[in-house]
């Protein structure tokens, strides 16, 4: 496992597809943050693979500002 973000995708249904959005803190020893966020799929809605990274990547920024905030020094 490496540091940084990875985002992979998983088929649900036939309209959903499972974006699971990993942030790993540290190359090792390191605390990992994973969400799971059901998105429609370019079926139903189309958007490229790219366009679902960069929405799914802008969420994990989102969720780690957010996070970051509640961290007392």
């Amino acid at each position: 496992m490496t540091k940084g973000l990875d985002i992979v995708f998983q088929s649900l249904d036939s309209e959903y597809v499972l974006a699971r959005v990993i942030w790993r803190e540290q190359d090792s020893g390191g605390g990992t943050v994973t969400l799971e966020i059901p998105v429609r799929n370019s079926a139903a809605a189309p958007k490229s693979t790219e366009q679902l990274k960069a929405d799914a990547r802008a969420l994990a920024i989102r969720f780690a500002r957010a996070f970051a905030d509640t961290i007392q020094d």
